[in-house]
């Protein structure tokens, strides 16, 4: 994904830059914070969930689960420095971005965080839905 991006930046710039491509100009512009906002705010409050279940669960049945804790840190992590970068990403482009191949690559860059935020918020949700219930926790049957 992120080589077809930087491709299509560089060979066909008009897809993604702002005069070939004004709503993508708009979104990177007054919509991308927004729209991660809120995808950091659901997909935290996941990996928040996440972890209570795991204190959970390792109260319940004295497994550790070190892996899936690691990972959820390491998501929570992410998300938070993926705003980061797309706050500077909104700072940064009217200042940088002074033709159209910088503007595709700044574009492009936008839609890479917004699917690596996507990615991680089905991740973590799938990981919610896939803790067994107690009962099943402590007999040892997978979901």
């Amino acid at each position: 994904m992120i080589l077809g991006l930087a491709a299509i930046s560089y060979c066909r710039p008009e897809w993604f830059s702002d005069l070939g491509n004004p709503s993508l100009k708009g979104f990177v512009e007054t919509q991308l914070l927004s729209v991660l906002g809120v995808i950091v705010t659901i997909t935290l409050a996941s990996a928040a969930s996440l972890h209570l279940e795991l204190n959970r669960l390792e109260d319940d049945t004295g497994e550790g689960f070190s892996e899936a804790r690691w990972a959820t840190k390491a998501y929570a992590y992410l998300l938070i420095a993926l705003f980061g970068v797309a706050m500077a990403l909104v700072v940064a482009k009217p200042l940088l971005a002074t033709d159209a191949h910088w503007q595709a690559a700044f574009n492009g860059a936008s839609i890479i965080i917004i699917a690596l935020n996507g990615m991680a918020l089905i991740d973590l949700t799938s990981a919610v839905f896939a803790i067994p219930s107690k009962r099943k926790a402590a007999s040892g049957q997978s979901t």
